[in-house]
């Protein structure tokens, strides 16, 4: 297997990338099982780079979806988008996999997206689902939310209703559903953030971010009216770290699509902004687009690692690896990695030991690669492809969003395994429709 050896040094490359074939690499990174099937007829997980689409429970894999397909009305007419919720056993656990649909219907029912997943320290799930509502005008779809609490630990066969714990308010209470969810290491406190728009943009004009306040009560969570905090933010889907010292959020700006930047904003619990910075770029022309925040290492989340990809209009690309450290409220950038343009899409950071961290992406929306090493300390890193996830060999036409368990949503990551799941183009899917897709996933284990 060829095995690309880079060195590593504070803010960039010392030397020129180098094709070698390593004999025992600083840490490997290898598939043992899958691709398992999840899914075969679904839309494609849009921005599944940013949502909580997939949690990882002590017994399974949790995942949610929206079918591509779906039957019509009596009357004729496209019946409501199927929501499903689903759960596959981790290995040697002998449990069972399972998927609930969700399949309700109204007459003002236009569109759903994917649900949003979230986990408790003692198992239960959360979901928020979100539903857009057809109006006289064509232009104004409203998206409005819903709040359900699995009936049982670790378990999609039944759910609860509690939407009555998830109040809007007279002037919040139409949204743009992509949204995101964060919960906190204790389990105790969640939020979602989301965008709140109106008819025409009065009273309240479109993409107001706003935030719903959750604090747990018996199994469920108890959410306040939600709280605007900043000005509008032309589709800022931030990550979202819930934290004792606050909320942090991190996502793209699409203020100037020639030049498009990232934004972090910490909030304390009450929506007022403590920092808000731009993530780092450059005055040329191009996407800065972060789709990745996790904790420093695990249990520790006084530190969050942010990923963030540049892509020019011209030039070189690069993965910055950034740290915010909560208590100063100081940002910044410990690596920043030059590629190719066909290396640069992007993907997620997880950590493996103090001086080892991998970086995996699939460059091109094909195979699967893992950036393997000490990336972060600027010592050798190696990257190379991951065998068994090149879509074209497995009879897909690409793959999608790298889908991978992260604990800021409540995931038990594990310390030596990764699971990652994929969305990926089934043969003769429509592209403007997005499916059918199916849904992947793998079980990669480290080689220390």
């Amino acid at each position: 297997m060829s095995k690309h050896t880079t060195r590593l040094s504070g803010l960039g490359l010392v030397a020129t990338a180098m094709t070698v074939l390593l004999a025992s690499p600083a840490c490997s990174l290898k598939v043992v099982d899958g691709p398992v099937v999840l899914h075969s007829n679904l839309c494609g997980h849009w921005g599944g780079h940013t949502f909580s689409y997939v949690v990882e429970g002590k017994r399974y894999i949790f995942w949610t979806g929206t079918l591509y397909k779906w039957e019509k009305r009596q009357d004729g007419k496209k019946k409501f988008p199927v929501q499903v919720v689903g759960q596959y056993p981790r290995a040697g656990t002998g449990a069972a996999p399972a998927i609930y649909t969700f399949d309700e219907d109204a007459a003002d029912l236009f569109y759903a997206i994917e649900p949003l997943l979230f986990r408790t320290p003692d198992g239960y799930l959360h979901m928020i689902v979100g539903t857009y509502h057809a109006t006289d005008d064509p232009l104004y779809t409203p998206g409005r939310l819903k709040y359900y609490r699995s009936a049982r630990p670790e378990d999609v066969s039944e759910w609860v209703d509690r939407t009555e714990l998830l109040p809007t308010s007279k002037l919040y209470n139409a949204f743009h559903l992509r949204m995101n969810v964060g919960v906190t290491l204790d389990g105790k406190r969640a939020v979602i953030a989301v965008l709140c728009i109106s008819r025409g943009g009065v009273p309240v004009p479109w993409n107001t971010p706003v935030i719903f306040y959750g604090q747990r009560e018996g199994p469920d969570f108890r959410f306040s009216e939600p709280v605007k905090y900043h000005d509008p933010l032309p589709f800022f889907y931030p990550q979202v770290a819930a934290l004792p010292a606050g909320i942090v959020l991190v996502g793209e700006v699409w203020e100037n699509t020639d030049h498009v930047t990232a934004r972090l904003i910490h909030l304390d619990w009450q929506g007022n902004i403590l920092h808000e910075e731009a993530l780092p770029s450059s005055h040329s022309n191009g996407t800065y687009v972060s789709y990745d925040m996790r904790p420093e290492r695990p249990g520790v989340w006084n530190r969050l690692r942010i990923y963030e990809r540049y892509t020019p209009r011209n030039g070189t690309n690069y993965h910055y690896f950034l740290t915010y450290d909560v208590k100063s409220r100081k940002l910044q950038v410990v690596n920043k990695i030059p590629v190719e343009i066909g290396y640069s899409n992007m993907g997620k950071w997880l950590h493996v030991s103090p001086a080892k961290s991998v970086f995996i992406n699939n460059p091109m929306q094909g195979q699967y690669w893992a950036w393997m090493g000490d990336i972060l300390g600027g010592g050798d890193a190696t990257h190379e492809p991951l065998a068994r996830t090149n879509p074209l060999e497995l009879g897909y036409i690409n793959t999608g969003c790298a889908l991978i368990p992260n604990p800021l949503t409540g995931s038990v990551t594990s310390p030596r395994e990764i699971y990652l799941v994929s969305d990926a183009m089934n043969p003769g899917s429509n592209w403007s429709e997005r499916g059918p897709q199916s849904l992947l996933l793998w079980r990669l284990k480290w080689d220390r």
